[in-house]
C-alpha cells in the first residue's frame, strides 16, 4: 500500500472515531425484557469500554415502526437506533424512516448469508425463533406435542392454544401446519391461494387462541393456565424457567417461524458514526455468541457458532435447523410491504371474530 492511501485511511480512521468520541449518548429503541437485558450486558457494556459513549435503552413494545414515523414527522428524533424485525426493517427503509448503509464495508456479507444476509438498511444481530412451548408439568414424561400438527389438535391436547397478536409469523406457521415444508412457505403465502390457506387453517384452530400482545404475556398466560400451549420466544421461556422456577419445554422438532431481528440508525441521527461502530461490535463473533449464550436465540453471525459451549441450549435449533421457516427474501419482504394495510385489515377482522 502506498504512503498517501495508509495516510489517508488513518485519517478517515481518525475522522470516524473523533465523531463517535463527540456522541454522548446513543439511545436504541428495544422490546424490553430479558433480551434488552442481556443487549444490556454484552453489546452495550463492550461498546461502551470501547468508546466511552453511554448507551440508552427505550422501551419501544414492539410498536417501533409507529414511534419512528412520528419523530421523524415532528422532527423531534429521540432514538439513534431501534431493534426491529425483517418486514418492519424493510417497510421502514422503503418509506425513507432510517438510513440506508452497505454493511458489506464494514463486515462479511458471507457470515450472515444463513440468515438472509443485510437489509438495504438495517444489519441483522440475532435470529428470534418463534417456537411451541407448553409446561411439563401439564405433560410430563414426554407426553407434550412434538408437531403443528399436535398444536392444531385440541382432541388430543384440549385447551386454549396462545399466538402472538400480528399477521407475520402466525400466518407462516399455519402454512407449516398445513403441511407446507418450510423453505416453500414464503413463496407459498404470497400467492393470493396460499394466504387464502393460511388463514383457512387458523380458523380452524380459531375457537382455541388465545392471542398475547406481548412475550411477557405470552408466558403470564402459560403460567396461570389460560393456555396449555403457546408460541413463544425462547428467551421469554428460559427466563420463565430462571426466574419463576418454571418447568417449560421448546418443542424444537415441532418447526418454528425463524425471526432476523435487525440493528437499524434512525434517519437523520446526529450519532450515526457511533452507531455504525455500535453495529460493527455488536455484529462480532465474540459480542454474538456472548448474546446467544445468555439469551438462547441464533446469533446472525455464522462464527460465533464456533465460540459457544458446546452441549449448550443452542444445539436443538442447530439439530432441527431444516424445520425453520426463516422471514427472509426480496421477493417476501416485498409482498409484507406492498400489501401491509391489507393483511392488517383483514387479520383484524378475523380477530376480531375471535372474540
Amino acid at each position: 500500500m502506498s504512503r498517501k492511501l495508509t495516510l489517508l485511511f488513518g485519517t478517515c480512521a481518525v475522522l470516524v472515531m473523533t465523531a463517535v468520541a463527540h456522541a454522548q449518548t446513543l439511545t436504541i429503541a428495544t422490546n424490553g425484557g430479558s433480551p434488552a437485558e442481556a443487549q444490556a450486558a454484552t453489546y452495550d457494556k463492550s461498546f461502551t469500554e470501547k468508546t466511552g459513549v453511554a448507551v440508552v435503552q427505550d422501551d419501544a413494545a414492539y410498536s417501533e415502526l409507529s414511534k419512528i414515523r412520528a419523530q421523524i414527522d415532528t422532527g423531534n428524533l429521540i432514538w439513534d437506533m431501534a431493534v426491529t424485525v425483517s418486514v418492519r426493517e424493510a417497510t421502514m427503509c422503503q418509506e425513507g424512516l432510517i438510513e440506508k448503509i452497505d454493511w458489506s464495508q464494514y463486515l462479511s456479507a458471507d457470515d450472515f448469508a444463513a440468515v438472509g444476509g443485510f437489509g438495504a438498511c438495517g444489519a441483522p444481530y440475532i435470529t428470534s425463533p418463534g417456537v411451541i412451548a407448553y409446561d411439563t408439568e401439564r405433560y410430563p414424561d414426554d407426553t407434550g406435542p412434538k408437531s403443528l400438527a399436535d398444536f392444531w389438535d385440541v382432541e388430543k391436547f384440549p385447551g386454549m392454544r396462545g399466538l402472538v397478536y400480528q399477521p407475520d409469523e402466525i400466518l407462516e406457521l399455519a402454512l407449516m401446519a398445513d403441511g407446507v415444508p418450510p423453505e416453500q412457505v414464503a413463496e407459498v403465502l404470497i400467492t393470493p391461494q396460499g394466504l387464502d390457506r393460511a388463514f383457512a387453517k387458523l380458523e380452524i384452530l380459531k375457537p382455541h387462541i388465545r392471542w398475547w400482545k406481548s412475550g411477557s404475556e405470552s408466558m403470564q398466560f402459560l403460567m396461570n393456565g389460560e393456555t396449555v400451549m403457546t408460541y413463544a420466544y425462547p428467551g421469554r421461556v428460559y427466563n420463565a424457567n430462571k426466574t419463576d422456577n418454571r418447568k417449560f419445554k421448546i418443542a424444537w422438532e415441532a418447526g418454528y417461524v425463524s425471526t432476523p431481528i435487525y440493528l437499524v440508525v434512525v434517519k437523520g441521527s446526529s450519532n450515526k458514526d457511533a452507531a455504525i461502530e455500535y453495529v460493527k461490535n455488536a455484529l462480532s463473533p465474540q459480542q454474538q455468541a456472548a448474546y446467544s449464550d445468555l439469551t438462547g436465540q441464533s446469533p446472525a453471525n455464522s462464527k460465533a457458532f464456533d465460540l459457544l459451549p458446546k452441549g449448550g441450549r443452542l444445539e436443538e435449533p442447530k439439530k432441527y435447523q431444516d424445520r425453520g421457516m426463516v422471514q427472509a427474501g426480496s421477493a417476501y419482504l416485498n409482498w409484507y410491504m406492498d400489501n401491509g394495510d391489507m393483511l392488517a385489515q383483514r387479520f383484524s377482522k378475523f380477530v376480531g371474530a375471535t372474540k
